[in-house]
């Protein structure tokens, strides 16, 4: 079984001031710092491209996210005691001045599950809108549904958490 996610967010500020950080090697340490939660770090951070030509640039980023035993669910920890080590790895492509185009993917070590998907970013109505679609699977009977629902409630939330940064990262420079 899976569950569907499909988000859209907007960003104040242009796709091509969005695609510049993403492609910044300053922009993920700061972000992770901020918003990635206790014990975040970065295990991979790849940008290629020609730097003189920022839209021609990509990126290859791989977060790993830790959430300590006592700030999981109950449903969680009787699947998994102890924390939970979550493996998320984002991708973006150049930008050709009118969109965007990355991949989203993310495991959770030792836990039947993962999320993958694609996504956009291109001119929203406030500036940028980015545009998520994936889905989360988890293989554990009788549970699943639940654990991917969860899944899905914190990536969405933590997608807004790194928007608000984003934009107040890019409004700083």
């Amino acid at each position: 079984m899976s569950t569907r996610l499909e988000r859209s967010l907007d960003y104040a500020t242009d796709p091509a001031a969005l695609h510049a950080a993403f492609t910044d090697e300053q922009y993920w340490p700061a972000r992770v710092a901020e918003v990635g939660g206790e014990g975040a770090r970065i295990a991979e951070l790849a940008v290629s491209g020609d730097p003189a030509t920022p839209g021609a640039r990509s990126v290859r980023v791989l977060v790993v996210h830790v959430i300590p035993e006592d700030r999981l669910p109950a449903v969680v920890t009787a699947i998994h005691p102890g924390g939970l080590e979550i493996h998320r790895l984002e991708e973006w492509g150049p930008f050709d001045g009118t969109r965007c185009e990355g991949t989203f993917s993310a495991k959770i070590e030792g836990v039947p599950a993962q999320m993958s998907g694609s996504a956009t970013i291109e001119a929203g109505p406030q500036g940028s809108l980015i545009t998520a679609r994936g889905e989360a699977t988890v293989s554990i009977p009788f549970v699943a549904s639940k654990v991917e629902s969860l899944v899905i409630e914190n990536l969405q939330e933590l997608m807004e958490a790194e928007r608000d940064f984003t934009v107040q990262w890019i409004a700083e420079r």
